[in-house]
């Protein structure tokens, strides 16, 4: 089974594309911070409820050793980046995210990192989505969030209109 840790951003994303059932679907054990979950509560709540998105809570004990890991981490990462990137390395985890800064720093650890993109293209290639739901849902992520890669969304977009799909690595299961 794949092990992923999510960010906020691709959390968010999912529920903007009405993507979340459609994630948990694809079996990823997933979790995330407390820190993250109070940015996305209620949109992630009920599955937080049935236990599809593990939350790992951060005792104030634990709270000094993840200020002092923050602060071996560039100044561009905030508390909740740090708090996903070192639930990451604990668990050896994918890390889950839309923010470049983050995904570059975490690849340069050697954690594999993973955003939007990859979730639907691993969504088709599992026959979660079909490629013109796929696309209808990519068209409303370009709409929404601009921090997305143009140039690969329309590369993504002209394959699934020629009913092709995006060949993806998939990481080591733990």
């Amino acid at each position: 089974m794949i092990l992923a840790i999510q960010d906020a951003n691709i959390l968010i994303d999912l529920h903007k594309a009405g993507l979340l059932e459609a994630y948990f679907r694809l079996g990823i054990e997933t979790h995330t911070t407390d820190l993250v979950l109070l940015e996305v509560r209620p949109s992630v709540a009920p599955f937080v409820l049935t236990g599809e998105l593990r939350v790992k809570t951060t005792p104030a004990t634990e709270m000094a050793a993840l200020l002092a890991f923050k602060a071996q981490q560039p100044p561009s990462l905030s508390l909740e980046d740090c708090s996903v990137f070192h639930l990451a390395l604990q668990l050896s985890a994918i890390l889950l995210t839309g923010d470049n800064k983050l995904r570059l720093h975490a690849e340069k650890a050697k954690v594999e990192a993973h955003g939007i993109l990859w979730l639907l293209d691993l969504m088709v290639e599992d026959a979660i989505l079909d490629m013109s739901t796929a696309t209808s849902c990519l068209d409303q992520l370009l709409k929404a969030n601009a921090r997305l890669p143009v140039d690969e969304c329309q590369r993504r977009l002209k394959l699934w209109a020629a009913g092709r799909r995006i060949s993806i690595r998939r990481p080591a299961t733990n």
